[in-house]
């Protein structure tokens, strides 16, 4: 009998909540003849339907939640919502509110499964009464139900209330009580309800209605919260108080009704001041402390892979928050910044300054600073002058020595830098001339950068060619360089070296810190880490992908290299000085037509770039004449503002720190560990030969005369190749190869890239 009543019960089981779901439906008014419907399909086949829908609301799709930006001590200084949902919980809820939110919209919610007979009764009793204004039966876990599938729909409000779509929430409330706990589900529902004016969950309408957290909701201030839930349009408190206040009474009649709370507790809670009191929490970068940095973690959101596969995707995921996130920034080296470009020039200049420090050896921004405030009004602005790129001037000449120094060129390297010069590339009306036109004579590559001598690097850029200099800096980390385009270099452009092209502060600093850091290049990030809000999982964050990109040996040399303008008496730098007790590297720069100033300089921790110009546009508004420091100063170089900008910055940030010295390279050493060796291209034809020495930076060139008979080499087979195998060469240096008997001596080569 027991096997025989075993799928009997289990058949009422299934009549049982179907036939429940049908009359709660038909029974409320909600919706038009369903049991007709039922009895029209048969009740087996209804059954059959009910059990074929599925029970499982979907609850890893997330909310939208706050995105919770921290600095590097993990202090909060921004957040990003969408809505204004944190979640909290249970125990972090007063029960001030859950006892009042229980008693008015589900008393028996306890004690009841997903539908409540007694409320879905009483409902049918005063809906036939009143059948234009018909009364919901709906708990708390059916409401939760409604929530979760408009927040996930996108929507603001359920498109769809026929009987398949209420059975469907019914069903997926019986599957929600199947999977949560009661616990769980109030949990779940006091975080998704909507409380008005831009307030989603408890938490978050404590704070935008009392300013307060739901841990600290006073008596009066949970009933009003759970009193607005019955529409949070109609009893909004800052526009009908008194409708608010009404339903914060009935609430409390409610708990005095269900036994929470005493006649005189409810008297006393009913005498208080509705006392609203607004509070907001900050959203986006206008409130942020760091309103710059801020603007750099959010376009890093939008722009970095590690935020989704897609510009839709990574917007979605700002979007849906949910994200603490901390960044590399470093409230000291901020205020350090910042206090020297307030110094230099205040906020209300013409002029503009615009800062970036990197962490060597980890691509970590630590900070950014300008003298602008954020805004849209007059003297505001929105734009990140760190990330904006400009022309770079003689700051760019460290780059060109590292790709000589690549080539096995070493810096002992002597050119004559006599003024004017034509070079036997492209050329400015008149030549290339040095600063004030002054000759120079001879020199090495130390004295040049010393002096920052035009001339020199211009003959350098000769011997290196113009297209490896810009292949340097994209191992540097420059990505902003046209190599595309009609703008693109192809190789006649020596002024590349003179910093002719744009490239912003963030990236100027982050080549440097290759120098600083012992040849290791990093992608510049803003974000270090991250964790889901709400379970504390780890999530992907930027990776800054630190590799060697250069020999230790050419890092170094350029590292020492830019200790030579600190020194006098006529280094570039020689009147600033250095920093106190410790060896330090730069470069200024200045752009023509004093459109532009710069300084990039490095001490082993930390590597710092600072702009200066005209944000309308340098060319137009040149640093002619600029107030600064409290003077005016005339046709502006790097050396007069830009530096002791740099100075102050540095000053601060290493205060405290070991004096490490910088590199001292030793030139021999330089020019073998950066020189390569000829490749083995014997025995290949002479077409992959070719191209494995232009993969090498060499220069094939195929003999006239063949080699001797030999029948184990077929035609077109090197046979011998001049320099030998192991030999180290320089850049593009010529391998002649010599081809077997009867080999085509006038093939054409592939070109050279």
């Amino acid at each position: 009998m027991e096997e025989d009543s075993t799928p009997q019960r289990h058949v009422a089981a299934r009549l049982g909540a179907f036939v429940a779901s049908v009359l709660l439906v038909s029974l409320t008014g909600l919706l038009a003849a369903p049991v007709g419907a039922v009895a029209s399909i048969g009740v087996g086949a209804a059954i059959d339907h009910w059990d074929s829908l599925p029970s499982d609301i979907p609850l890893d799709v997330a909310l939208p939640q706050h995105t919770v930006l921290l600095d590097k001590n993990g202090q909060e200084f921004a957040r990003f919502f969408s809505e204004n949902r944190v979640d909290v919980k249970l125990t972090d809820i007063s029960p001030t509110f859950t006892e009042a939110l229980l008693a008015t919209e589900d008393s028996r919610f306890y004690e009841n499964g997903p539908i409540d007979f007694i409320g879905t009764m009483r409902a049918a009793v005063i809906n036939n009464i009143r059948s234009d204004q018909p009364q919901g039966a709906s708990g708390i876990t059916q409401q939760l139900v409604k929530n979760l599938l408009v927040a996930q729909s996108g929507e603001t409000s359920l498109p769809s209330r026929d009987l398949g779509a209420k059975l469907q929430e019914l069903k997926y409330a019986t599957g929600l009580e199947e999977r949560l706990s009661k616990d769980q589900i109030l949990e779940m529902y006091s975080n998704t309800v909507y409380f008005g004016n831009g307030a989603y969950g408890v938490q978050a309408a404590s704070k935008v209605y009392f300013d307060t957290t739901a841990k600290n909701l006073t008596r009066a201030q949970g009933a009003t919260l759970a009193g607005i839930l019955k529409g949070p349009g109609i009893y909004d408190p800052f526009i009908n108080a008194d409708g608010a206040q009404g339903r914060r009474d009935t609430a409390l009649s409610r708990l005095e009704a269900t036994g929470k709370i005493t006649a005189e507790e409810s008297t006393a809670a009913a005498a208080e001041p509705l006392g609203i009191t607004k509070g907001a929490l900050p959203n986006g970068c206008a409130s942020s402390t760091y309103p710059f940095y801020c603007s750099l973690v959010r376009d890093e959101i939008l722009t970095d892979p590690a935020f989704g596969a897609t510009a839709e995707a990574r917007a979605e995921k700002l979007s849906r928050g949910g994200m603490i996130l901390t960044t590399a920034l470093d409230p000291a080296a901020m205020s350090a910044a910042q206090d020297a470009v307030t110094k230099a020039l205040g906020n209300d200049n013409r002029a503009a300054l615009g800062t970036a420090t990197i962490k060597p050896g980890t691509g970590h921004i630590v900070a950014v600073a300008q003298n602008r405030d954020w805004g849209s009004g007059p003297g505001q602005t929105q734009l990140v002058y760190a990330k904006s790129a400009y022309p770079v001037g003689s700051s760019m000449k460290p780059i060109a020595l590292a790709t000589a120094l690549e080539q096995g060129i070493p810096a002992t390297t002597r050119f004559n830098t006599n003024s004017p010069y034509m070079s036997s590339l492209d050329n400015p009306d008149g030549g290339f001339i040095n600063y004030n036109n002054i000759s120079w004579g001879t020199v090495d590559a130390r004295r040049a950068i010393q002096l920052s001598l035009n001339i020199y690097f211009i003959r350098l850029v000769e011997r290196t060619g113009v297209l490896p200099v810009a292949d340097m800096a994209a191992k540097l980390g420059v990505t902003s360089l046209p190599r595309t385009g009609e703008r693109a270099i192809l190789g006649q452009e020596a002024s590349l070296v003179l910093g002719a092209y744009d490239i912003s502060p963030i990236e100027m600093a982050n080549a440097y810190a290759v120098f600083a850091g012992g040849g290791v290049a990093c992608r510049p990030v803003a974000v270090t880490s991250g964790v889901r809000a709400d379970t504390g999982t780890a999530i992907p964050a930027p990776d800054p992908d630190c590799h060697q990109a250069v020999a230790p040996a050419v890092a170094n040399t350029v590292a020492d290299a830019l200790k030579m303008p600190f020194v006098g008496p006529d280094g570039t730098l020689a009147e600033l000085g250095g920093l106190p007790g410790r060896e330090a590297g730069a470069k200024t720069g200045t752009t023509n037509d004093f459109a532009a100033n710069w300084i990039v300089g490095i001490v082993p921790q930390y590597a710092t770039a600072v702009w200066l110009g005209d944000p309308r546009g340098g060319q137009s508004f040149p640093l002619n004449k600029v107030r600064a420091y409290g003077r005016d100063f005339y046709n502006l170089t790097g050396s007069e503002v830009a530096a002791p900008v740099w100075k102050d910055i540095m000053t601060r940030l290493t205060a405290g720190l070991p004096a490490i010295p910088l590199p001292k390279a030793d030139d021999a050493a330089t020019s073998s560990s950066t020189a390569r060796t000829v490749p083995d291209v014997r025995g290949l034809s002479v077409s992959e030969a070719a191209t494995l020495l232009i993969e090498n930076d060499l220069a094939p060139a195929v003999a006239e005369a063949t080699g001797d008979p030999n029948p184990l080499f077929a035609k077109d087979i090197v046979v011998s190749q001049t320099p030998a195998a192991g030999s180290t060469f320089t850049y593009r240096e010529t391998v002649n190869l010599t081809l077997s008997q009867g080999s085509n001596t006038a093939i054409q080569l592939p070109e050279q890239k």
